[in-house]
């Protein structure tokens, strides 16, 4: 049987998480202790969404503060890592459609506020890919199972967005809020899901849940969690390392396969 890497998945909720010093940083921190022997990136994130496929391009990339109103520390944060070229081929001959490669695109927050914890001395070359929004849930599925022959190669995948995201109903006051009903249930029917390894249940949410749209008004915070449902091999176990809640409607629970 060949060694294959874990594949995560991240929630990445406020951008105030990436200068946060709490339990939640430091489980991402020993995640990335754990992740031995990892020689290249692909990051999937919530906030890169194109009409077609698109991946980073340039030889070092850049660190996109995709946000406003929040302190100035926040934006003098840096992740200055190079980029992770040599995927590109390789992506290009495993999902065999066209690829947009973007030389001027840099790491959203989705990806540097997570890696930062992750992977501190940014040492490690990273490629972003983005969220073609003319797939259907079917479509992002497939094609992430296209890309399994990468975990073969020293290559992690992580996929960041969040279990549940409703800024409507967000206790911004509190952050320690408790949860609301419907985004507990939320969670744990994702939580069951991988548990359970029944991904047609998240290929098949929107239809089927009107918890759907109550806790994704929008679908990119979702779809990274198909893509990783899509990457999950016969030989793989789930665990969440990381679970908490904040603001009272979004879950930063993290899943990995491993």
């Amino acid at each position: 049987m060949k060694n294959i890497t874990p594949a995560l998945f991240v929630s990445h909720g406020s951008p105030m998480n990436a200068i946060a010093e709490n339990a939640y940083t430091q489980d991402l921190n020993k995640i990335g202790k754990s992740l031995i022997d990892v020689e290249a990136i692909l990051v999937i994130s919530a906030h890169w969404q194109t009409r077609g496929l698109s991946v980073t391009a340039s030889e070092h990339l850049s660190t996109y503060h995709d946000f406003g109103g929040f302190p100035n520390e926040l934006f003098e944060k840096q992740y200055p890592v190079k980029g992770a070229l040599n995927l590109i081929p390789e992506i290009e001959k495993l999902i065999n459609e066209p690829i947009h490669k973007d030389y001027k695109r840099g790491l959203d927050h989705g990806a540097w506020s997570m890696l930062l914890h992750l992977f501190p001395n940014a040492n490690i070359p990273v490629l972003q890919l983005s969220l073609d929004m003319n797939k259907s849930f079917e479509d992002h599925f497939l094609l992430a199972q296209k890309l399994i022959p990468l975990r073969e190669q020293k290559i992690l995948i992580l996929l960041s967005g969040n279990v549940t995201h409703n800024f409507s109903n967000a206790d911004f006051q509190n952050i320690d809020a408790q949860p609301i009903s419907w985004a507990a249930k939320f969670d744990e029917l994702v939580e069951n899901s991988f548990l359970n390894n029944t991904p047609e249940t998240l290929i098949k949410i929107d239809k089927s849940s009107n918890l759907f749209k109550m806790n994704h008004p929008t679908d990119d915070h979702f779809l990274p969690l198909i893509y990783l449902a899509g990457l999950r091999t016969q030989n793989d176990s789930v665990n969440f390392p990381h679970v908490s809640w904040q603001h009272a409607t979004m879950s930063m629970r993290h899943i990995m396969l491993n």
